[in-house]
């Protein structure tokens, strides 16, 4: 009888264990769901909240891009004043786009020197581009400057061609990058490269002078690396 009662006992016990048990569980298992809704709930908040911030830059940006349209328009419109039509401002102004583009290629020392350098070029050489035309096409100059600025703009179209020629057969050579800047009397080379060997620099003179006719004591070459 005695043994009957504690086995009754030790099973209310063990029962009453497991009940606890499966309590704790459940408690548990409720904790952790809720707290991955809430986990996954503020997630999503903040992806929310993340695109409409980048929605607010992006319109920003577009505001700000629009405006700086804007301003460079106007200040385009004041640059392209018509240049007298006379032969000495034509002179000047291929003058002075020479002396800024060896400006830039002088002052640039930024680790992209070869990128700037050429984008710098090619916007001197098209603003110089737009003032022949505005000379070309303006009523008041006489044909004698109209055909002068035509030529001017004729000359210098094929020495940015030219350019371009010497620079791609001197990058085909083995050199990483290369400026060439020719004027009518002069050709500046500058090339991507630690130092020069003899080889090297016969190379360069030669594709230089045969691809301009420009002599020797006229070819300036150096390197920058």
């Amino acid at each position: 009888m005695f043994n009957l009662k504690m086995k009754r006992k030790n099973i209310f016990i063990i029962s009453l264990i497991c009940i606890l048990c499966c309590i704790s569980y459940l408690n548990y298992a409720v904790n952790k769901y809720s707290s991955l809704d809430t986990s996954s709930g503020f997630k999503e908040y903040e992806e929310n909240a993340l695109t409409e911030k980048m929605k607010e830059d992006q319109n920003i940006t577009k505001d700000q891009d629009n405006e700086t349209q804007s301003i460079n328009s106007d200040e385009d419109k004041k640059d392209l004043v018509v240049v007298d039509s006379n032969e000495s401002q034509i002179d000047g102004l291929v003058a002075q786009t020479s002396k800024n583009i060896e400006n830039t290629m002088t002052n640039t020392k930024s680790s992209s020197f070869f990128i700037e350098a050429r984008l710098n070029m090619n916007m001197e050489r098209e603003k110089m581009i737009v003032l022949l035309n505005e000379i070309i096409n303006n009523s008041n100059t006489d044909q004698k400057n109209i055909v002068s600025a035509n030529d001017e703009k004729m000359k210098l179209i094929d020495i940015m061609n030219k350019e371009k020629i010497v620079e791609n057969l001197i990058k085909s050579k083995g050199f990483e990058d290369t400026v060439v800047f020719i004027t009518d009397y002069s050709v500046n080379v500058i090339v991507e490269t630690e130092q020069f060997t003899d080889p090297d620099m016969a190379k360069i003179f030669d594709i230089v002078m045969r691809e301009t006719k420009v002599p020797v004591d006229n070819i300036k070459i150096s390197n920058k690396f």
